[in-house]
């Protein structure tokens, strides 16, 4: 096999579930949530309030519901019956204390919270944040690669086998430091990406080819190189 040296690394990207947490989202996944977190904590009232980004966590911090911890439902657990999740009677599903809904962005006439925020499409973020280039940046990949349906704060449990999928090539890529640029990644990389088209809309592996402009090589017998 010719070539081998020009190779850094080779991945695997299957349809595997990313994780158990329901307070993981497409939006924490990418670091949309962390620019999303600096820009509420900038507003007029979370500076006189000291709500630094910390605050806006609903994984640990002080603005989180503290009766369902951030998750935005109740966990209860049955015997003998599939396990029922009951939407929280404190904060009713938004994950936040009032006083953290209180601190509102206006875009584009619009003002929203942050639990409003994350109910929003990752097209519509796009539309309402078009002025936030940190923000803007770290969406844009997920509407490349055809995930611009997604609510920004869906749980990643919920995700579907494809969408897992591509959500973890264009993270990998995005995230991966050791290389001095993202072209240089990904002219070293191999990936071997398990076909998804069964389970999503359109063809993943265009939308994939066509984000990164790389080649696809597909075995019609076996998962998909990338």
């Amino acid at each position: 096999m010719e070539g081998v040296e020009h190779i850094s690394q080779l991945a695997f990207v299957d349809q595997s579930p990313i994780g158990k947490t329901t307070r993981s989202n497409p939006a924490s996944y990418v670091g949309a949530f962390d620019e999303l977190r600096k820009l509420f904590s900038k507003t007029k009232i979370a500076v006189e309030r000291d709500y630094k980004p910390g605050f806006f966590s609903f994984n640990s911090g002080d603005g989180r519901c503290p009766m369902c911890g951030g998750n935005g439902f109740e966990h209860v657990e049955m015997q003998f019956l599939s396990d029922v999740y009951l939407r929280c009677g404190e904060c009713n599903g938004t994950r936040y204390r009032p006083e953290a809904l209180e601190v509102t962005l206006e875009r584009k006439g619009q003002v929203l919270n942050m639990a409003q925020v994350l109910e929003l499409t990752v097209d519509q973020a796009l539309d309402l944040f078009e002025k936030d280039t940190a923000l803007l940046k770290t969406l844009q990949p997920l509407a490349q690669v055809g995930l611009n349906y997604l609510r920004l704060g869906q749980p990643v449990p919920t995700l579907s086998g494809g969408e897992a999928q591509r959500l973890k090539l264009e993270t990998e890529d995005f995230c991966d430091q050791r290389l001095a640029s993202f072209e240089a990644l990904l002219n070293r990389t191999i990936h071997l990406v398990a076909d998804g088209r069964a389970k999503l809309q359109g063809d993943p592996l265009a939308d994939l080819t066509a984000a990164h402009q790389a080649q696809t090589i597909e075995d019609e017998n076996g998962p998909s190189l990338y």
